[in-house]
C-alpha cells in the first residue's frame, strides 16, 4: 500500500482526508509543516498532499522545503482557492507534481496520488 502524507492546518480536513481514502492508501496526518518534515524524515512516504494557506509555512514554502531534502518526491497541492497565477509560476510548477482544489472530488484525488507514485 502507498504511504501518502497529507499536511493541513484544519483538523476536519485531515479527519475528511483519512476517512475518504483509509482503504486505499496508508495515510499519515499533520497539521503544520514542520511536523510534516518531521514524518518525512522518520517514515518511507511516497506521495505528499498539503494545504495551500498554512500559518506558519504554506504549501508550497513546505514543498519547497520538502524537495531540497526529497528531490524525486511528488507534491500534490489541494486549495480552497483557484491561485492561478501561482500555479502558472514556473519555479512552482516545477516542484508540484499536481494540483487539485476544496472539496477534492475523492476519483480524481485518488487518481493523482496514484499516478504520482507510479502505482495506476
Amino acid at each position: 500500500m502507498l504511504n501518502v502524507l497529507y499536511v493541513d492546518d484544519e483538523k476536519i480536513n485531515l479527519e475528511l482526508f483519512e476517512l475518504s481514502f483509509k482503504k486505499d492508501f496508508v495515510i499519515y496526518k499533520s497539521l503544520d509543516s514542520k511536523k510534516g518534515l518531521e514524518i518525512l524524515d522518520r517514515e518511507s512516504i511516497d506521495v505528499v498532499v498539503s494545504d495551500l494557506r498554512m500559518p506558519e509555512m504554506n504549501g508550497i514554502d513546505f514543498f519547497k522545503v520538502v524537495k531540497q531534502r526529497y528531490p524525486s518526491m511528488k507534491c500534490i497541492l489541494l486549495t480552497a482557492f483557484e491561485e492561478l497565477d501561482l500555479i502558472k509560476d514556473s519555479e512552482v510548477k516545477s516542484i508540484l507534481y499536481g494540483y487539485i482544489l476544496k472539496p477534492f472530488r475523492k476519483e480524481e484525488l485518488k487518481n493523482i496520488i496514484l499516478k504520482a507514485s507510479d502505482n495506476y
